[in-house]
């Protein structure tokens, strides 16, 4: 057998593997962010026919490295099978996802991989997103937003004093507020590594916009820190992409369960079932100007950007599929839930999809010990001001 020839071992323990995924690098955010963005997006703007002709940057990594040595792995020795078996997933779904990565501005590619990772919507999700955007709402839990008067917008410094109250308050003082330059503008998101919930620093949102992005954030954040106490390190971070569903949906389900989901926040995850699912052939400005049915100029742009994002020429067909994850995972829980209210607690459990609730019932994973209510939301705020 020649060097060539040589192949990497066939079985691992969950310490190198571990190690060996904590180097993979899959910054989508980044890559999936065309380089031209404000630039194609004033020329679109310009214009009522022009087509944005993205442009992106793939960064440099070592993944090739990391999946070779991975890609005769069979079994994860030291761990329960059904671990064992849920890693080897998640080495072929690396391997995807880097596909996935080296794919942007390739539309045809680009579009089969992602439908390939996260599917599209069915029949029976794409007929009740319909009725959300034809204001068919009355069962779901809505905010009161009465008369609608405009709030004062708080600022960096304001909100991330609150974002320190509101993390003592809810059990995670080892947690901190900072600024990131990369993100969108007003964006928040949760850093899990250096547990750090990361800010616009010119960010500027009305105390019920910064109510709802706890409640939503701070979701995500308890099943991270649940996965850290599980001895399944991939349970803390993203993973396979059917966990996606569960996490988005759980977030939004809070969202509901506090109070603080609008109306515009529902149709906005309809409308992108809707974009996804009849969009695929159009090009970005027929898809626009059908999606102006729903919202006003500059949030069609983003919804058809979030939907048409990897792709490069965007007057020919694509779609980036993964969005329409958010509202079918909302309706999820709250089916789930209906039926059985102690999922709600499993889900916390980690970054665990709904195939493996049944972990916490068969022991493999422990119950969580960070689980929020309405009520542990409502007190914080209280405390905070907010």
């Amino acid at each position: 057998m020649t060097i060539f020839a040589k192949k990497g071992k066939s079985e691992i323990k969950l310490k190198e593997l571990t190690e060996l995924l904590q180097e993979f690098r899959a910054p989508t955010s980044l890559v999936f962010t065309p380089t031209n963005l404000k630039e194609e997006r004033k020329r679109f703007f310009e214009s009522s026919s022009y087509n944005p002709l993205f442009t992106y940057t793939v960064v440099k990594n070592k993944n090739a490295d990391i999946l070779a040595k991975l890609s005769s792995v069979k079994v994860v020795t030291d761990v329960d099978p059904r671990i064992s078996e849920f890693y080897l997933e998640l080495i072929d779904s690396k391997h995807q996802l880097n596909e996935l990565l080296h794919s942007v501005g390739q539309n045809f590619r680009f579009t089969r991989l992602s439908q390939e990772r996260f599917g599209m919507p069915g029949d029976i999700l794409f007929r009740n997103a319909t009725r959300v955007l034809r204001g068919k709402v009355k069962n779901y839990k809505l905010m009161d937003e009465g008369s609608k008067k405009v709030e004062r917008k708080l600022r960096y410094e304001e909100i991330a004093e609150t974002m320190a109250i509101v993390l003592e308050e809810l059990g995670l003082s080892d947690w901190k507020a900072g600024k990131s330059k990369n993100i969108d503008k007003n964006g928040v998101k949760v850093g899990i590594k250096k547990k750090e919930i990361l800010m616009d620093p010119e960010i500027e949102k009305s105390a019920v916009d910064l109510r709802k992005t706890i409640v939503h954030e701070f979701t995500h954040i308890a099943r991270a820190y649940n996965g850290e106490q599980t001895k399944v390190p991939a349970l803390a971070n993203s993973n396979l992409p059917s966990y996606l569903e569960a996490e988005e949906g759980l977030a939004t389900y809070n969202e509901e369960m506090v109070g603080v989901l609008k109306k515009k926040d529902l149709v906005g995850r309809a409308v992108k079932v809707w974009a996804i699912r009849v969009g695929e052939q159009m090009s970005f400005r027929e898809l626009y100007n059908a999606t102006q049915a729903f919202a006003p100029r500059i949030e069609a742009f983003h919804i058809v950007y979030r939907v048409k994002r990897g792709l490069g020429d965007t007057n020919m067909p694509g779609i980036y599929s993964r969005d329409y994850n958010y509202f079918k995972g909302f309706r999820r829980v709250r089916n789930k839930v209906e039926k059985d209210p102690t999922i709600y607690e499993k889900l916390y459990a980690g970054k665990i999809g709904f195939s493996q609730i049944k972990w916490v019932d068969e022991g493999l994973i422990p119950k969580p010990k960070l689980v929020y209510s309405k009520k542990m939301f409502d007190d914080a705020f209280k405390v905070a001001g907010l």
